[in-house]
């Protein structure tokens, strides 16, 4: 959510690496609208692969998280922090190796950028001269503070949250239910948002106070996720969705975020179709203009301090119809300014066919057996990217046995590739060495699918491409590679070995009753 008169929205896509275009050309226009508002659009042509988590604005600059997609293996991606300036990727600062986390916070306050993981109280703040991240012991919940009261608020998940008002003249607290909301006040009224109703306080010492027992402080040390603390008074709803059903999951319209323009407060609203700068009138909410469409607004859980604090510093992020275009949209009193990244990077592995995947199998093979003794990392990265597979090198360590590693190598790094043959096939292969050397020790190919119980065809489909997958890949090594050495077949599972002139063994295992395949190779014991 943004507040204050400036309201900035980012579309930046999704990435592992990159890269500003080298001419980042930009086309404007401008729209006037009879309801007095303006759009002016620019596009810039980017490099972008991954994820987009957080976002803000900091001395005009915009400071995005990004984080590595986990198409397998599980785990937590890799996260980096892309600094852009007027349009170009100026710097991209590595994440803190600790901040291995699904939920995060990214804001600004006073003069910091801070990152604060949900479940720990070690946080981090970002040296802005040297772009490095220091740790700091502890951050605090606050949202909003103005001249009389710091806000803080705790979200509890299925106990819902509690907001704090505390007066600063003499420390005592007043609390309402009220989950990590937006705060914007005009005057002095206080008006709370969420997506689906806004409170509106007009004098927060009318509102429970507090017992020592549940003041913030207390609550935040002691972990209590919910006390009770009296009937709910000194506020009023004066907008609530009364269709709003928190059971059901489908699709509902809702508030992404209020702002307040002219001393007025205002929303941006979002329907399955367009966004809409609106008001409320009563519990109905009236557009005012149309000014995105086919976009979905985000958020991660957990993620809401930057909403409030410094006024227009968070980004908000929502994703198109089109997965290669994205976008930046500020509003400055009644322009709206809109920035679209359309990106030039394949944010997902393509479908590809048997036909060619089987021919990337072949020039891996070609690759690997005649040089494993030899094989780098960045030249394996370099051949990878040439026959079109897709980069998922996990973000956490993977070892393999001793059944793998006869020769007892140092194992301790990892590159790993995907390929798509169709909807629910592909394959996988894991580049297993030595960091120090750069070297290529052991290589697995995987090849699997996504199971659908439920449709019949789906499980015949899936025997059919397996079986006549490991037919060929028995044909083609048992013709091409290396003598078979020892056969062995089971009612579920069919294993082959062969081993080539130059010490190479190849070990493939098919489970036909789960269907997956799985070839490793390494070097024979010396």
């Amino acid at each position: 959510m943004v507040k204050n008169k400036s309201i900035i929205y980012l579309i930046i896509p999704i990435l592992l690496l990159a890269c500003s275009n080298s001419e980042n050309k930009k086309n404007s226009s401008v729209i006037q609208f009879n309801s007095g508002y303006s759009l002016h659009q620019d596009t810039i042509y980017v490099d972008i692969k991954g994820e987009i988590t957080h976002a803000l604005k900091y001395q005009d600059k915009y400071y995005v998280l990004f984080k590595q997609r986990v198409l397998k293996y599980g785990g937590y991606g890799k996260r980096w922090l892309y600094i852009f300036s007027n349009g170009q990727v100026e710097r991209i600062v590595d994440f803190p190796i600790e901040m291995r986390t699904v939920y995060l916070d990214f804001y600004a306050k006073n003069d910091s950028l801070i990152l604060k993981p949900y479940m720990d109280k070690q946080s981090y703040y970002l040296d802005l001269e040297n772009h490095n991240w220091i740790k700091i012991d502890k951050t605090d919940d606050l949202i909003f503070e103005d001249d009389s009261f710091q806000v803080f608020s705790l979200d509890f998940g299925e106990w819902g949250g509690k907001t704090w008002f505390k007066e600063k003249s003499t420390g005592q607290e007043y609390i309402l239910e009220a989950t990590t909301p937006l705060v914007n006040k005009i005057d002095s009224i206080y008006y709370l948002t969420n997506s689906y109703q806004v409170i509106k306080i007009k004098n927060p010492r009318l509102l429970n106070k507090c017992t020592d027992d549940i003041t913030y402080e207390n609550i935040e040390s002691t972990g209590k996720s919910y006390s009770w603390y009296g009937e709910p008074k000194g506020f009023v709803y004066i907008y609530q969705d009364t269709t709003f059903n928190y059971f059901d999951f489908k699709y509902q319209p809702h508030i992404v975020s209020s702002f307040v323009l002219n001393k007025k407060l205002l929303h941006i609203y979002e329907t399955d179709t367009a966004t809409y700068i609106a008001r409320h009138r009563g519990y109905e909410i009236e557009p005012i203009q149309k000014i995105v469409v086919n976009v979905s607004f985000y958020n991660w859980y957990f993620s809401y301090r930057c909403s409030n604090l410094n006024g227009n510093n968070e980004l908000l992020k929502f994703r198109t119809n089109d997965e290669q275009i994205f976008g930046l949209l500020e509003m400055i009193d009644n322009e709206v300014h809109v920035t679209y990244l359309k990106n030039n990077t394949e944010l997902k592995p393509k479908l590809i066919g048997a036909e060619r995947a089987d021919t990337i199998f072949v020039n891996r093979l070609k690759i690997i057996l005649s040089n494993l003794n030899n094989l780098e990392f960045s030249s394996i990265d370099s051949k990878e990217l040439s026959w079109g597979s897709f980069d998922i090198t996990p973000n956490h360590h993977i070892s393999v046995g001793n059944d793998w590693n006869p020769n007892n190598y140092s194992i301790d790094t990892c590159k790993s590739y995907l390929v798509k043959e169709d909807s629910i096939f592909s394959n996988s292969i894991k580049y297993y060495g030595t960091k120090a050397s750069n070297l290529v020790r052991v290589v697995s190919i995987d090849w699997d699918y996504k199971r659908n119980l439920m449709d019949s065809k789906s499980e015949e489909h899936a025997k059919e491409t397996f079986d006549k997958k490991n037919e060929f890949l028995i044909d083609y090594i048992s013709q091409n590679i290396g003598k078979q050495i020892e056969n062995g077949d089971e009612k579920h599972f069919t294993r082959r070995t062969w081993e080539t002139t130059s010490g190479i063994e190849l070990y493939l295992s098919y489970n036909k009753k789960y269907y997956g395949i799985r070839l490793v190779i390494c070097e024979k014991q010396k």
